[in-house]
């Protein structure tokens, strides 16, 4: 078969659970003998011209094209509101280049960057589609489902005036925030009102935000015609079918990696406990979190803590990381790593934290940890905690509880027996050929109804 695979952004240069999960499948249908590619965004800060934002290179036997995105204006439309989910530029791309090379079936795994209308455009030409939704870009602009104070959002409102109020939060200058406080809400629905009215002045911010009060409306109507949907968590489901999807269509498929069993359980000696945290080093992944923690556990127990994670991704909140974490020295900052040997790493330490502020979505490095008996102590937030049972494989605490998580910390380095006992119970994880498996199955499926319908 040949499939075409598509994600917002991709490896090299981005490693996060969406690129490895798009990288490592692409891996395993080629070792099946199918033909794969893959589409992706690239987050993109430079100036260019519509005809060179596109460009083609290959990552380690696996053919990739790429978009680059910018927050601008681009294909003769300057509402970047709407380019965001609807982008008649990469459309056109997106058409041309299906026509050449004719897959299948198109399985996305992101759709932002791309927007929605590159699912569209696969619609249009009949080929069948697969979406795997791996984060919460489909209900919210930020992917995050979260408020500016880190409290957790219940996504777009019936007219999208509380996310006109973070948006607006989010762009105006810090010394302007308090405007956006300060207004009520019944103010911003206002607002919505008038720009969809067609009485407001004809401004680019009318614009922009009746383009933001249509995008639920728009993705939602995209999503829809999607052939199947998957997600890794019930809460994720639950979270598509709010937009009105045909639960039907939204199937829950955990997600596979690529890893060797264990042979025997996890058997720390009373050395020192080591910690990991491996991830984005960025305000919603809570590594801030882990270094509060660590910092008002007493030097005389012995812990230690290594973060992985791209320094230099955002080097502002590295650079107010680094200051909290005042050069203690058990706090170590240690990069990244190739994926390849995430189960040396794993090796490596006792205990892995997930101090997520946001709700996740089945984070891999926590099926990593679980293939490897490493016990997990996780927000307890719907993506961690339908992997992590408090007292069972890990440990859960409030979100944002930097005192819990020391506590947390502190019992596990005090007794070794119970982080034995919390590895020895890590949950099966799914293999990648098992979930290759389960893809290829449906990607026949849909491609035998397809040539049924033609």
């Amino acid at each position: 078969m040949r499939v075409l695979l598509a994600a917002h952004q991709f490896l090299p240069e981005y490693s996060a659970g969406t690129e490895v999960l798009t990288a490592e499948t692409a891996r395993e249908l080629q070792a099946r003998g199918h033909e794969v590619s893959v589409f992706a965004g690239h987050p993109y800060r430079g100036s260019c011209e519509d005809h060179e934002r596109f460009e083609s290179y290959s990552f380690e036997g696996i053919e990739v094209t790429r978009f680059r995105h910018s927050h601008s204006p681009m294909g003769g439309v300057s509402n970047v509101m709407a380019l965001e989910y609807d982008n008649p530029l990469l459309a056109e791309f997106f058409r041309k280049h299906l026509e050449r090379t004719r897959p299948d079936v198109v399985h996305f795994f992101h759709l932002q960057r791309l927007s929605a209308s590159a699912l569209a455009t696969c619609q249009s030409l009949r080929i069948p589609t697969v979406l795997t939704v791996t984060d919460f870009w489909p209900l919210c602009p930020t992917n995050q489902l979260m408020l500016p104070d880190n409290s957790h959002c219940p996504g777009p409102s019936a007219d999208g005036a509380n996310c006109l109020r973070h948006i607006a939060w989010l762009r105006l200058p810090a010394a302007l925030r308090w405007l956006v406080t300060l207004a009520p809400r019944p103010l911003w629905s206002l607002v919505v009102r008038l720009a969809r009215s067609g009485m407001a002045p004809d401004l680019p911010a009318v614009a922009q935000v009746r383009s933001l009060a249509d995008r639920p409306g728009f993705i939602r109507n995209t999503i829809a015609g999607a052939d199947r949907i998957f997600v890794a968590t019930r809460f994720m489901a639950r979270a598509v079918e709010s937009l009105g999807v045909d639960a039907r269509k939204v199937s829950v498929q955990p997600f596979g990696i690529r890893y060797t069993a264990r042979t025997a359980a996890r058997a720390p000696d009373e050395g020192p406990l080591r910690i990991g945290f491996i991830g984005t080093l960025y305000e919603h992944k809570g590594a801030h979190v882990l270094v509060e923690a660590l910092r008002s556990i007493p030097r005389t127990l012995p812990v230690t803590a290594g973060f992985y994670g791209d320094t230099a991704q955002f080097p502002a909140y590295f650079t107010a990381l680094r200051d909290l974490a005042h050069g203690d020295p058990r706090i170590e900052f240690r990069g990244t790593f190739p994926q390849r040997e995430i189960a040396k790493v794993m090796e490596g330490l006792d205990v892995l934290v997930a101090p997520s502020l946001w709700h996740e979505n089945s984070p891999l490095v926590l099926l990593h940890a679980q293939a490897a008996g490493c016990p997990v102590v996780g927000s307890n937030v719907a993506g961690i905690s339908e992997l992590v049972h408090d007292g069972e494989n890990g440990l859960l605490f409030a979100p944002g509880d930097a005192p819990a998580l020391a506590r947390a910390l502190v019992r596990l380095a005090d007794d070794r027996s119970l982080l034995r006992q919390l590895g020895s119970r890590a949950m099966r994880v799914k293999q990648m050929t098992e979930y290759a498996d389960e893809l290829i199955r449906t990607y026949r499926e849909l491609a035998n109804l397809s040539e049924g319908r033609t």
